[in-house]
């Protein structure tokens, strides 16, 4: 019973320790790392060597998959770079398993004990998240030395040498069960790291082994696809390229398995045994070449993959739309210039205004308002990027000029995510408008609304300010007019049902609202060009 209680409680202990790693690691991944994360990954090298650092420090390639198809999705590292980054991270992942094979007890035990005592009270402070870490690990590689110490006569009963001589037919079988397991612990690492040890101690023959390391890294890829199962774009190319990889690398390597055990052709397992390791070892290096030889080859052929990956789930308009194309995180030392580039990146985000009413006036087409949609989503990814980076700037040294033309800048975002807010639900009313209502709107209001909105966008780009004096004269309160055209429409209008008169009225409220705010915007702008005049003077 003893041994069964130890084997039990290790792989308890095992999975508590997964646990507390993963939640550290997460813990430290915050803004800045990512940034770094992307300034780190500038070459081919330095990437396959960040996916590497990162595949063993996370040791979850569905979670790291996801980061960086989200890194890619915002524009912060090149598709193609991130692919690297995946294809190193598998290979990152099998240094765990090397290491889960050596006699290491005395390093675990040290580690265990130090980094307990600073995980418990929380000292030094500030290093809560690695003391977690190194504690979670320590508890990990624990939990494996009570599993073999209890896994080990289990390995001496007659019925399971009887057992694991009827499953050397069951190859397959050994591989479903390496995928399933996968797919209930969510991670690859540890269900691999379980079957070594087990084949430690005799549990498991060194085929079964090997189909079960196969079935893993498989079983590890579906899981990641099932999870991108709603993901469109960018992130998913990379989420696919994880994917790919393992069934890739699984169909190869599940090949050379048959033949050379239906066969006699000498290959991977005669591979490992020439090297007269022993047999935990043995596996282990049967893992790195699964993860290391697909990461070789993969990063050989990384241009016809990636333009694979690129024809079956192609970049979406949201991500195109959310790149910013100015603003620079490298620009710290020169915040004088970063205004400038904050300026451009705000105009290029006014003059993607007009495409609301084209939608609206039908020159764009957007049946089911998926394109309306992504216009807003993507709207509010770049305003988030621009309001950001102007908060960093509040905290740089800047000229006086600067420093008030940094505040107009800010106070204009403002009002422009709020006339885009109105902009939007006034796209959105419009597509539920009836034919009267369309007839009555579409020759004045959304002609109006087209006008002002490029209007908006001449005055934001040209240096000539009749342009902007032109906006605040369209834009000046015209609470009267309006009144006057509701009046006018609502009395001549008699076959108006009462939900089109609601929706009418809903309506200009929302038109004569957009205006106004406009109208502030146009003074933003006129207040704007005189400080950049200065500044530039």
């Amino acid at each position: 019973m003893e041994g069964i209680g130890s084997l039990i409680g290790g792989i308890g202990v095992f999975f508590v320790g997964l646990h507390l790693l993963s939640t550290a690691l997460k813990q430290m991944a915050g803004r800045r790392f990512r940034l770094h994360f992307a300034k780190w990954v500038g070459t081919s090298g330095r990437a396959g060597l960040v996916g590497l650092t990162a595949g063993f420090l996370s040791q979850s390639m569905s979670a790291l998959s996801f980061i960086v198809g989200s890194l890619a999705g915002a524009g912060m590292i090149p598709v193609r770079r991130g692919m690297l980054v995946i294809f190193w991270a598998n290979a990152g992942i099998g240094i765990m398993i090397l290491l889960a094979v050596l006699d290491i007890k005395t390093v675990v035990l040290l580690l265990l004990g130090l980094a307990g005592v600073s995980f418990a009270f929380k000292r030094p402070r500030g290093f809560e998240a690695l003391s977690q870490a190194l504690f979670g690990g320590a508890m990990l590689f624990y939990g494996l030395i009570m599993l073999r110490a209890g896994a080990e006569p289990l390995a001496e009963m007659p019925w399971f040498e009887s057992v694991l001589m009827a499953g050397h037919s069951s190859f397959l079988l050994a591989f479903l069960a390496g995928a399933l397991l996968t797919a209930l612990c969510q991670s690859s690492t540890a269900v691999s790291i379980l079957a070594i040890a087990m084949t430690q101690v005799g549990l498991f023959s060194m085929e079964q082994t090997m189909m079960i390391i196969y079935g893993t890294n498989v079983g590890s890829g579906a899981i990641s696809w099932l999870l991108a199962a709603t993901i469109r774009g960018t992130p998913k190319q990379l989420i696919m390229s994880q994917v790919l990889f393992n069934f890739i690398a699984g169909l190869v390597f599940v090949s050379l398995f048959y033949l050379e055990f239906l066969a006699g052709v000498p290959l991977v397992q005669a591979l490992v045994n020439s090297l007269g390791l022993p047999l935990e070892q043995q596996a282990a290096l049967v893992y790195l070449l699964f993860n290391w030889g697909g990461a070789v080859v993969l990063s050989l052929l990384l241009t016809p993959f990636a333009r694979g990956i690129e024809r079956f789930w192609p970049a979406t308009k949201e991500e195109e739309w959310s790149r910013t194309r100015f603003l620079r995180d490298d620009l710290t030392d020169a915040p004088e210039l970063h205004l400038g580039l904050l300026a451009r990146e705000q105009a290029r985000l006014i003059c993607r205004l007009p495409q609301y009413s084209a939608i609206l006036l039908e020159q764009i087409r957007d049946d089911r308002g998926k394109v309306l949609e992504a216009l807003h989503a993507s709207f509010l990814a770049v305003s988030r990027e621009i309001d950001a980076q102007s908060s960093d700037l509040l905290g740089r040294p800047l000229s006086h000029n600067g420093l008030e033309l940094l505040l107009v800048l800010q106070n204009k975002q403002k009002q422009l995510e709020a006339f885009e807010s109105l902009l939007f639900q006034f796209s959105l009313s419009c597509r539920e408008w009836t034919g009267n209502l369309r007839s009555t709107f579409q020759g004045t209001f959304l002609q109006g609304l087209d006008f002002l909105l490029h209007t908006a966008c001449e005055a934001e780009t040209s240096d000539d300010e009749t342009d902007v004096r032109q906006l605040v004269r369209l834009t000046q309160d015209k609470g009267d007019v309006f009144q006057s055209i509701r009046n006018a429409y609502l009395s001549g209008e008699q076959c108006m049902d009462i939900q089109d008169r609601t929706a009418f009225l809903e309506l200009t409220g929302l038109y004569e609202r957009m205006v106004w705010t406009l109208g502030r915007i146009a003074a933003l702008q006129s207040t704007q060009k005189r400080l950049a005049g200065v500044t530039d003077g």
